[in-house]
């Protein structure tokens, strides 16, 4: 790790901040992801809880973005989620879709976080085997777009867990995400 990059790289958090503050969402965006990329490039782990924070913000300033496009002149909202997950998801999918696989991750990594959460609240029964299950098909995004960073340890990895949760849930083996799941696997191999 270069300490004068990630210097920099916390600075530009800063200002990513202050951008987001004032109002100025596309900034705030740019200088965000330039400071997780400076991060990624130096190698420090997704669970370093400045990158945490830092991705925080990103997908504050990413939704608060979203939700400015769809405003109404009446002043109304149209981009509504009850789910914050489920909006930092579609962030992610636009992301995959562009091949920008980095921020796809970070969006899906933050996606993963308010699932976890949202399930630890929850109580034994259907509702925290479905939060689980959304759990693990946040966690097969990550392992696929690890794969096509080239990351199989780390994919593999992380398609053991969605594994895991799938059959701690009993997700039948034809169910349509359990499918997805293999597919996503098999896809990998063949890389």
């Amino acid at each position: 790790c270069s300490e004068e990059s990630i210097e920099v790289a916390l600075v530009l958090g800063k200002i990513g901040q202050l951008h987001l503050k004032k109002g100025c969402y596309v900034e705030a965006i740019v200088t965000l992801q330039h400071c997780m990329r400076i991060f990624d490039s130096n190698g420090v782990p997704d669970d370093n809880i400045r990158i945490k924070g830092i991705r925080s913000i990103l997908v504050d300033a990413e939704l608060a973005l979203k939700e400015n496009k769809t405003s109404t002149l009446a002043g109304q909202r149209d981009f509504q989620h009850d789910d914050r997950a489920v909006a930092v998801d579609a962030i992610a999918d636009t992301y995959q879709n562009k091949g920008d696989y980095s921020c796809a991750i970070w969006f899906y990594t933050e996606a993963l976080e308010f699932r976890r959460k949202k399930a630890q609240m929850l109580t034994e029964g259907a509702q925290k085997a479905c939060e689980s299950v959304d759990i693990a098909r946040t966690i097969c995004k990550i392992a696929q777009m690890r794969s096509l960073r080239g990351e199989f340890e780390a994919a593999s990895i992380l398609f053991d867990v969605v594994k895991r949760i799938y059959h701690s849930v009993q997700l039948p083996n034809d169910h349509p995400f359990y499918k997805d799941y293999l597919d996503q696997l098999s896809a990998m191999r063949k890389m």
